[in-house]
């Protein structure tokens, strides 16, 4: 798909791969987003391709939707309060090698808010689904007269999916999956750009808007090993996105100097989630999850005019894995008690690590539970905290990508993130409770 808008307002060619790189305070490796569920984040997101009451177990295994007979929706809402801080040890100008201070950035993510949505619809041996996510975003923010602002000051991703599945319950063991993602991309991307002078009151300034739907499959399957106890295995597909539009050079934001055509590619990882859930007595569930994605699809990411490469930007991302375990304990007819605790390993190696990306590996510490106010009707409350790594930053113009943007030293220290959510779900089919007599 070519994407229907990309008006880069402000920005050099060498500054454009970054774009499709923003929001890199993602909860999940590289710029991806876990935050689907509330039933699930109380886990850790162990169990989510196993099935379970959390309709949200389609995002991860589209052959889940069979889990829940009858009519079910929920809906979801995620307050994500990610931290990091880029303490710069030193930063030179690109050409002159003038430094440009050690002023770092305080907080380089924003807080963001992430609504779900889910319906599953299961008769006989037959279920269909529908879900509304957002597998990937969020954002990067820093003054762009920090020392590193020639490799980013406010980045942005905003991704909506659409996904609609089917499943059938081959034998009782057996159940089968598959479903249609379509996926909107939008993002922005501000940074300074050198203009050859002694920094840096001769700094230009770079903006970049745009967005793209392309499309995806999903596939899934779901063992029923005992009576509940269930293995499940999810395959999402990647999503190639084509951008397409205009780049813009101008002066402080205000002054056109030069514009032209350009192009760029981005493909959206594949993954694969394999979980299990096993009821071990009439309260205590155990679960728990692996997880691959392939971010080792992003290797660079090459911009074009006029169908001749103008920049390239060297990533060498790695693939990323999740490895997560959670319990579960009923305490009564109306209350669930959940927890659990995960390790997210970073798609993002040391070498390429960027201020727009701060990604590093980290711990995943959650705890929720479910109460049902009726048959019908129940509520998801989530609590997570991510304990995330030091890591660092180390871009110098060895690399040609940056041989405009000078040398960055730095360490991103104080990553952490709070995540609250909050889920409703009702269940069309569930039995009404008995009318109470009072006489």
């Amino acid at each position: 798909m070519t994407m229907h808008r990309w008006a880069l307002r402000v920005g050099p060619v060498l500054a454009v791969p970054v774009a499709v790189l923003a929001g890199s305070a993602a909860q999940a490796g590289g710029f991806g987003l876990r935050e689907q569920s509330s039933y699930y984040q109380g886990t850790s997101f162990a169990g989510t391709a196993a099935g379970g009451a959390g309709l949200g177990s389609m995002f991860w295994n589209p052959a889940a939707i069979s889990f829940s007979p009858g009519l079910n929706v929920e809906g979801n809402i995620t307050y994500i309060a990610p931290h990091a801080s880029i303490d710069v040890i030193s930063a030179t100008a690109p050409l002159t090698g003038a430094s440009l201070g050690n002023l770092g950035v305080s907080d380089m993510t924003d807080n963001g808010t992430l609504p779900t949505f889910f319906a599953t619809y299961a008769w006989e041996r037959w279920a269909i689904g529908f879900g509304v996510t957002s597998p990937f975003g969020l954002v990067t923010d820093a003054p762009c007269n920090w020392s590193g602002r020639y490799y980013g000051c406010y980045s942005r991703i905003f991704d909506m999916n659409a996904q609609a599945s089917v499943a059938y319950k081959v034998t009782d063991w057996l159940t089968l999956g598959a479903g249609l993602n379509v996926n909107y991309i939008d993002a922005k991307l501000t940074n300074a750009q050198f203009a050859g002078i002694v920094p840096p009151t001769n700094n230009l300034y770079a903006q970049v808007n745009g967005d793209d739907i392309s499309y995806g499959v999903n596939l899934g399957v779901l063992f029923t090993l005992a009576p509940g106890t269930t293995l499940g295995v999810g395959y999402k597909s990647q999503i190639t996105h084509t951008l397409s539009g205009d780049l813009q050079l101008s002066v402080a934001n205000l002054i056109p100097v030069t514009q032209m055509q350009a192009t760029a590619g981005l493909t959206l990882p594949d993954q694969i989630t394999a979980s299990f859930r096993s009821q071990l007595t009439s309260q205590w569930t155990v679960l728990g999850t692996v997880e691959w994605t392939n971010w080792s699809t992003v290797q660079e990411l090459v911009v074009k005019s006029h169908n001749i490469p103008v920049s390239t930007l060297d990533l060498q991302w790695e693939d990323g894995w999740l490895f997560s375990g959670g319990v579960e304990y009923q305490w009564d007819a109306k209350l669930a008690l959940r927890a659990g605790l995960g390790y997210e390993l970073s798609p993002v190696p040391d070498s390429t690590r960027s201020p727009r990306l701060p990604d590093s590996n980290r711990f995943w510490l959650s705890g929720g539970f479910t109460y049902n106010f009726t048959p019908q009707f129940s509520a998801d409350f989530a609590y997570t905290h991510l304990f995330g790594e030091t890591s660092s930053i180390f871009l110098t113009p060895a690399d040609p990508a940056n041989a405009l943007r000078g040398t960055l030293v730095a360490q991103v220290n104080d990553s952490y993130a709070d995540i609250v959510s909050v889920g409703l779900r009702y269940k069309f089919n569930a039995p009404a409770a008995p009318a109470l007599i009072t006489k």
